[in-house]
């Protein structure tokens, strides 16, 4: 069931980005691991995120900061009580639940807080329309 998430987010990722290339303003990639996500639009928003130790996802770049109240740095930990350890988790949760609200458990500086996210904000941070 996992490896047919992870072939149905790589697709789903290499048709945005295709289409991004057919001459969208923005783009939107997932590198060959399910450990990173990185995406720029046209009009400067960005974002970066990265697990490559498997112990959650660190949010590398985000622009602008504080978008979906997210802030460089921020370790996300789970998304409504369930654990994410790599990018792929945090995309297959999105993909299930792409118009619904969300909390990310984040930890920020050491500290350990939760993120809301109105309908829809998760699944249009990790799937932007450029």
């Amino acid at each position: 069931m996992r490896h047919a998430a992870i072939i149905g987010t790589l697709v789903l990722a290499a048709a945005l980005a295709s289409a991004a290339h057919a001459g969208w303003p923005g783009y939107i990639k997932i590198h060959g691991t399910t450990d990173d996500l990185t995406w720029h639009s046209a009009n400067d928003r960005a974002l970066e995120l990265s697990s490559k130790d498997g112990k959650g996802i660190e949010v590398v770049t985000i622009s602008p900061e504080g978008q979906e109240g997210l802030h460089k740095g921020d370790l996300i930990t789970a998304v409504d009580g369930h654990a994410v350890a790599h990018v792929v988790d945090l995309v297959t949760f999105a993909n299930a639940h792409m118009q619904d609200q969300a909390k990310l458990s984040v930890s920020r500086n050491g500290h350990d807080m939760d993120v809301m996210l109105a309908n829809g904000a998760l699944g249009a941070l990790v799937h932007p329309q450029p």
